[in-house]
């Protein structure tokens, strides 16, 4: 077999090559380095399912009861009622086979996205951007997790705890990777007298800009992300700025916003 070339050469030959194999030939076409953990679909749930089964069918039993006895206008509601659960059940039961090949694997510097009936996605930590709908500043936070991925080229991914397994692992270990090899890139930027853009936030060695409002470091006393969205307490007073989720690399953006609040140049 001739190992792909382009992105599309690998999509193309997803109907004849094992999902595996397909991973790797992607990740060795972003050069991915060695492959690290796999994390599976999160193992599907039939108590839900189940649930509204056993639900649909008190209802349609009390309905055709209804009828029996002659409230028959009152039995075709109860039935047109039972039908919202078993519908519900059908709804659960496509995702559950949707998400039964889905699969995450993490590789030395980068990580691919896998659901059924999609392209694997491809994400180096060097240039990947991850959107984190919601951070846990302490560990006994219950969070849910849920996690967007875009890299050059338009590639997008979106991984959720509903998904995939052992999310609080994942979520982490991409998040890390993703920081730890782009956090000093950024800061030589800033040394460098350069601006690096975070969404409608952009951070420099003069200031915190938001929406073309430059906020200079020494008048900013705290910087807080915990209610979702990030705010700055200026003078006193508390300014909310971006929602969190919409702030790429978020962990990047945090150290670097703290670094320059409690060291500003002079």
């Amino acid at each position: 077999m001739i190992t792909p070339n382009r992105p599309e050469d690998v999509a193309d030959t997803r109907h004849t090559v094992p999902l595996t194999q397909l991973i790797h030939l992607m990740a060795e076409y972003q050069h991915l380095g060695a492959h690290r953990d796999t994390f599976l679909a999160t193992p599907a749930d039939d108590t839900f399912v189940r649930g509204c089964g056993i639900v649909a069918g008190c209802i349609a039993t009390i309905g055709i009861i209804v009828g029996a006895v002659g409230g028959w206008q009152g039995g075709v509601a109860l039935l047109v009622i039972a039908a919202a659960p078993v519908l519900l059940a059908l709804h659960r039961g496509v995702i559950n086979r949707q998400n039964r090949a889905a699969r995450i694997d993490l590789f030395d510097h980068g990580v691919t996205v896998y659901r059924s009936g999609q392209r694997v996605a491809g994400f180096r930590w060097d240039s990947t951007e991850v959107r984190q709908h919601s951070i846990p500043f302490h560990d006994t936070t219950p969070v849910t997790y849920l996690l967007e991925l875009s890299g050059p080229g338009g590639v997008e991914a979106t991984i959720d705890e509903e998904g995939f397994a052992r999310a609080r692992e994942w979520a982490r270990a991409i998040q890390s990777a993703v920081t730890a090899t782009q956090l000093p890139v950024a800061v030589a930027a800033i040394d460098n007298g350069e601006t690096v853009p975070f969404g409608d936030l952009s951070l420099s060695l003069d200031a915190l800009t938001f929406r073309d409002e430059a906020l200079p470091w020494e008048d900013i006393q705290l910087i807080d992300a915990r209610s979702g969205h990030i705010r700055i307490k200026l003078s006193g007073m508390w300014m909310s700025l971006a929602p969190v989720s919409t702030i790429p690399n978020f962990y990047i953006f945090n150290e670097l916003a703290e670094r320059l609040r409690l060291t500003p140049v002079g």
